[in-house]
């Protein structure tokens, strides 16, 4: 079901029942899938076991539960304190996004991603590798955000997620950034809102992957590329759904991106220079593996 209702929209879904947090959403182009979102207040709700079937998805959360329907196209919580737009939006949507993208048959990783030389690159790290450190070091580069923490792709199109970054509290301390929006989902959450552009918006809807990042500590800066026979295991556990993917041949043309490993220091003092020098390193991937075809 599509909608050319001009509802605010994140990762291809067009979101009506989510005005309130429209500033960190994108305008609609027509083609998204309209999804609904409510919301019941309950109490007393017992906790369930998370299940994911081709019809529906329930998923446990703080005083309550989520149910994805497909049918319906709703998502609706239920709790005795109900998530706000702004909650939903992030981080609470992106569980309907995952869902959302393997019933139609597209691939969501469970990645932030940035704007380098007009294409975006994937950036995965398993939790504790500073991910969210890592997203907003490179947006202060200078390398717009296409999302913070969940990555969904039809094809090679990339559909970008909420405009906005969710801190720890150490890198909030860092930066002297964020607000603190209290625990929602797992953890306290730092919030930066990034403003939007009518011409980031146009762009982002036609933005492919050009590769993805692997996150890692080490005792020096270093952008190495991942040899093939560690992507596929490495691809797998960034699958942001535990289930096997309905795109493989979508899973094997991430294989045959551009991969590296990014390991740097884990010290504020080298961040930003860290965010940098990726910057640099994956402008050279993108320009090398945009090259051969250039010449053909």
């Amino acid at each position: 079901m599509t909608t050319t209702s001009g509802a605010p929209v994140a990762y291809g879904l067009a979101l009506p029942d989510l005005r309130g947090a429209t500033h960190l959403l994108h305008p609609a182009r027509g083609d998204e899938t309209l999804w609904r979102i409510e919301r019941t207040r309950v109490e007393g709700r017992t906790p369930v076991e998370t299940a994911v079937d081709s019809r529906r998805a329930v998923l446990g959360m703080d005083g309550g539960d989520v149910e994805i329907d497909r049918a319906s196209a709703t998502t609706t919580f239920r709790a005795s304190t109900l998530p706000t737009d702004l909650e939903v939006v992030h981080p609470h949507l992106a569980s309907t996004a995952v869902t959302v993208a393997h019933w139609t048959g597209r691939i969501a990783l469970h990645a932030g991603a940035v704007v380098v030389d007009g294409r975006v690159w994937a950036v995965l790290g398993e939790r504790g590798a500073g991910k969210s450190t890592a997203m907003y070091s490179l947006v202060g580069a200078g390398y717009p955000l296409v999302t913070d923490d969940v990555l969904v792709l039809d094809g090679a199109r990339v559909l970008p997620g909420p405009r906005c970054i969710d801190l720890r509290r150490p890198t909030a301390e860092h930066y002297g950034v964020g607000e603190d929006i209290g625990v929602v989902g797992r953890r306290r959450r730092w919030r930066v809102e990034l403003p939007g552009s009518g011409r980031d918006d146009r762009l982002d809807h036609d933005l492919e992957l050009a590769g993805l990042v692997h996150l890692a500590w080490g005792d020096h800066l270093a952008v190495t590329e991942v040899p093939l026979d560690q992507r596929w295991p490495a691809l797998l556990e960034g699958l942001a759904l535990k289930l096997p993917p309905a795109d493989q041949r979508g899973m094997l043309r991430l294989l045959a991106l551009p991969t590296v490993r990014f390991q740097r220091p884990q010290r504020f003092a080298e961040v930003d220079r860290a965010a940098h020098t990726l910057g640099r390193e994956l402008s050279r991937w993108g320009a090398r593996r945009a090259t051969p075809a250039a010449a053909g």
